[in-house]
């Protein structure tokens, strides 16, 4: 299928516009006048709507429309999709609620017949909408647009798909596409992880997962995707699995039955939001292998870190005699001589510097480092996150430990693309994750 009409569409018809500002239909209608395409409100009470005149019915509208956001009482629904096929149109968004999540089947199996019958597409209903920074395309009514990225986002639920962008806005995290499929009773995660495995856009594809419809398409789909497919899946409880089929009418099915199809197709697993953004922004370094080097000012810490790397297979290497010898040169007296490679409490920017670039000359015994700062006075954590920065030959995975201390050099670390944790335990959870990823 051609997702174009949906992530590039020329003309925009918003039926269901509306004058009043916390209406949804008035925030769509917004947000897609900043698009710079052609929107067209629908809307039979009313003359204009922030100084757009309104159209009576989509019958109304000449021009060829390519993609149509409804956002009406559900029962009208049918008919729009009538005057669609009069129309021609093939593609729309279905915002509104209303249907199977509220027990109302059998005006969900109307539209479904009527697009199927009519071969129109849509994505929802009860869903937030879409959204493509790359278009300025902002089709949903999240009031804002996350800066252009290479991380895909597919939400089973509107409400966290607000939180989550949200989230995404405050971290500086990029997005190619975000898609709000609701209900998804014709557009699926598995055609729309197909489409994005087309996207140039698009590096990595992360779902939000209640339940699946259709388990083989989706495993096929996954299976054929050349780019990482990370998934957060909910309703692992019962309780869970309840609360899942009482907003987008999710089917309840054992969670071991998804681990083990999650395993088979390649999908990479996450248990938490925070999971799923640290493993997204993990995907760029590409890391090949597990075979680790810790730096450290703190001999905690690395212990730490140490423990969390071995329960999760990855290999802290053994470190050269020739590598010790010219560490001897620039490091005191009592540093480790060992890996973790810990230069004392005391350590300042500039040994940071010095033992980064020493330790670069080795980069081939080593996939990744993994630098780990606890914000002693003399430390000055910004002018160690400035030298990190500076390292561009060698993968650096860096633990800023602490609270204020160390917030300005966190915030450094994060628009210079370097991917910061809180904690080693966390950190190598997803190291271990990321290191699986196609």
């Amino acid at each position: 299928m051609n997702f174009e009409n949906f992530y590039n569409p020329k003309r925009i018809a918003v039926v269901g516009a509306s004058r009043e500002e916390t209406k949804v239909g008035h925030i769509i209608f917004k947000n897609l006048l900043k698009s710079g395409k052609e929107v067209y409100p629908v809307n039979p009470n009313a003359e204009s709507i922030l100084n757009v005149p309104c159209k009576a019915s989509l019958s109304s509208i000449k021009e060829k429309i390519d993609l149509v956001i409804i956002c009406v009482k559900s029962q009208l629904i049918p008919d729009i999709i009538e005057e669609m096929k009069k129309k021609k149109i093939k593609s729309a968004i279905i915002i509104s609620s209303g249907f199977s999540e509220v027990g109302n089947k059998d005006l969900e199996k109307e539209v479904y017949n009527k697009i199927k019958k009519y071969n129109i597409r849509i994505i929802g209903p009860n869903c937030l909408g879409l959204i493509n920074p790359y278009s300025k395309l902002n089709a949903s009514f999240f009031d804002d647009t996350p800066k252009e990225g290479n991380i895909a986002l597919i939400s089973q639920s509107g409400a966290l798909g607000v939180a989550m962008l949200d989230m995404i806005i405050e971290k500086g995290i990029g997005l190619s596409k975000f898609i709000s499929i609701g209900n998804a009773i014709d557009m699926s995660f598995d055609e729309i992880i197909s489409s994005l495995n087309r996207d140039d856009k698009t590096k990595i594809i992360t779902l939000y997962m209640e339940s699946l419809k259709d388990g083989k398409k989706f495993m096929q789909a996954v299976s054929k995707a050349k780019k990482p497919v990370v998934v957060l899946k909910a309703g692992k409880s019962e309780s869970g699995k309840k609360a899942a089929s009482s907003h987008t009418a999710a089917l309840a099915i054992e969670d071991k039955i998804y681990d083990g199809a999650f395993k088979q197709c390649g999908v990479v697993r996450v248990e938490t939001l925070r999971e799923l953004f640290n493993i997204s922004k993990m995907a760029e370094l590409k890391l090949k292998g597990n075979k680790c080097l810790i730096i450290t000012n703190a001999g905690g810490p690395g212990v730490m870190a140490s423990d969390c790397f071995e329960k999760n297979g990855l290999m802290l290497i053994k470190i050269k005699d020739k590598l010790i010898n010219e560490l001897n040169g620039v490091l005191p007296l009592g540093w480790s001589k060992n890996n973790p490679i810990d230069i004392i409490g005391d350590a300042t920017p500039d040994r940071y510097e010095t033992t980064l670039k020493i330790v670069s000359k080795y980069k081939k015994d080593f996939d990744f480092i993994f630098l780990i700062l606890t914000p002693q006075a003399m430390t000055y954590p910004e002018k160690v996150a400035e030298v990190i920065t500076k390292f561009k030959d060698i993968k650096i995975i860096t633990c800023f430990m602490g609270g204020n201390k160390v917030k300005e050099a966190k915030k450094i670390l994060e628009n210079n693309k370097n991917i910061n944790f809180e904690e080693p335990e966390d950190a190598a959870i997803i190291i271990k994750k990321a290191i699986a990823m196609k």
